[in-house]
């Protein structure tokens, strides 16, 4: 039996239905299973879980074939391995990542921790914006059609872990060529889009639904208004889990029909276990 540790973090909701839905695979293979949100951790609690544990797992969702800031500044944190302990890296696409898993791998290559599995997994797109037009998000019966295709997946990824064996995706030219095509616009994209960022106050409530759930404390409500500041990480948390469609993120965003929310995977999901300290 090892001692296995979950670090993850997710906007919407897709990275933490594939974090829990492995914990549920790898306990049921004898293993002693803790997940976190990184969003729940102080620094000391850490360093003293990671140096208890015999395998690590990472989770995130793809940014440009890379990791999200909240979790990059959660890496750069994540202490050295003495032991050359174990760990997995899987990443949540919308379609394409090229080597997101094994860049964000490499880094941990560099703590002395032991890379042994890389894996992406496709679920429902969050990202459609007016500046950045991808295919529309589902809040439907396709979004449960993406998750029964990835049972088998996360019972396979957990099976390799258990089993310690070596499996590396995304180390390869391809992967390397649109991984590093991707990484170059990544920062822009999410500097611009972010700058959009604002209300429509015919809509909000003032409910501090938004304050509440940002990973980055990027927004404050100020008086009768909401205020953003230059922290955003484009989690797309607030803009999808607003209750009333207020907050917006480009001219013509209001518009739910041509710009619909993703609501997150399936009716299990609820915006505060992201959040919530266990």
């Amino acid at each position: 039996m090892k001692k296995i540790i979950i670090y993850y973090f997710s906007g919407t909701g897709n990275t933490w239905w594939l974090a829990t839905g492995l914990q549920a695979q790898l306990k049921l293979k004898g293993h002693s299973v803790d997940c976190y949100s990184i969003e729940t951790l102080a620094i000391e609690d850490l360093t003293q879980q990671a140096a208890a544990a015999d395998h690590i797992i990472l989770g995130f969702p793809v940014y440009g074939s890379t990791a999200p800031g909240p979790m990059l500044d959660f890496i750069n944190l994540f202490p050295d391995s003495h032991t050359t302990q174990g760990i997995s890296i899987f990443a949540t696409q919308a379609l394409a990542s090229g080597d997101t898993a094994y860049e964000i791998g490499l880094k941990f290559i560099r703590k002395g921790y032991d890379l042994k599995q890389t894996r992406h997994f496709r679920m429902m797109n969050n990202l459609h914006l007016p500046k950045f037009r991808f295919y529309k998000p589902k809040n439907d019966a396709r979004v449960d059609k993406l998750l029964e295709q990835n049972r088998p997946l996360v019972s396979k990824f957990a099976a390799a872990i258990s089993a310690d064996c070596t499996h590396i995706i995304g180390n390869n030219p391809l992967g390397h060529l649109l991984g590093n095509l991707q990484r170059k616009h990544i920062d822009r994209l999410i500097a611009s889009a972010s700058k959009e960022l604002k209300t429509d106050a015919s809509r909000c409530t003032l409910c501090g639904t938004c304050q509440r759930i940002c990973p980055t404390g990027n927004i404050e409500l100020s008086g009768d208004s909401v205020r953003f500041y230059d922290q955003c990480a484009l989690c797309l948390r607030c803009y999808s889990q607003c209750p009333t469609a207020a907050i917006l993120l480009g001219e013509g965003s209001e518009d739910e029909k041509k710009f619909p929310r993703y609501k997150g995977p399936g009716k299990d999901f609820n915006v505060d276990l992201l959040i919530q300290k266990k």
